[in-house]
């Protein structure tokens, strides 16, 4: 699937879908299984808005195919903070992907939650202008005096006793 905002948002589209009760039953699909299904959707978007917006930055990240790797990156195209909660969502919504026999799968509510929040995100994502600049280094920074630690030229010895 190409990475495009307008992926992202079919994938957001398609986790509504599954999230929105059925009065008929839907046939073959529980509610659990209703509620896996949107959190795939909803990890399945969230990659998306990340490629698009590396791509977006015409970063070169194309041949990552680690979405660890990529998330990484966002940190320096998107910023600390915006990168940490992507990461955050799409660790939990891979955990909620896997089907394990001895454990709950991700409530409706729980689901309901990642929906808003992965909504945000992509759109923050997709926005333009949202993307940051990485800071420059300022030239090389002094070297420390020899002696001048934390302590200011004197030594620790470990017992509380600060000897020059």
């Amino acid at each position: 699937m190409p990475a495009t905002p307008t992926a992202a948002a079919a994938l957001l589209a398609t986790a509504d879908d599954l999230l929105t009760e059925s009065p008929d039953g839907d046939g073959p699909l529980t509610p659990a299984g209703r509620d896996r299904g949107a959190a795939y959707a909803l990890r399945i978007a969230l990659e998306a808005a990340v490629d698009a917006a590396l791509t977006a930055e015409g970063a070169g990240l194309g041949g990552l195919l680690s979405m660890r790797a990529k998330l990484l990156c966002l940190h320096h195209y998107a910023g600390p903070a915006r990168a940490r909660r992507a990461h955050a969502l799409w660790n939990r919504l891979s955990a909620a992907c896997k089907y394990h026999h001895d454990e709950l799968g991700p409530s409706h509510a729980q689901v309901k939650v990642w929906r808003a929040a992965v909504g945000v995100l992509v759109k923050e994502l997709t926005e333009r202008g949202t993307a940051l600049e990485f800071p420059q280094q300022r030239g090389a920074q002094p070297a420390p005096r020899r002696g001048a630690g934390p302590l200011g030229g004197r030594a620790y010895h470990g017992n509380g006793d600060h000897r020059t």
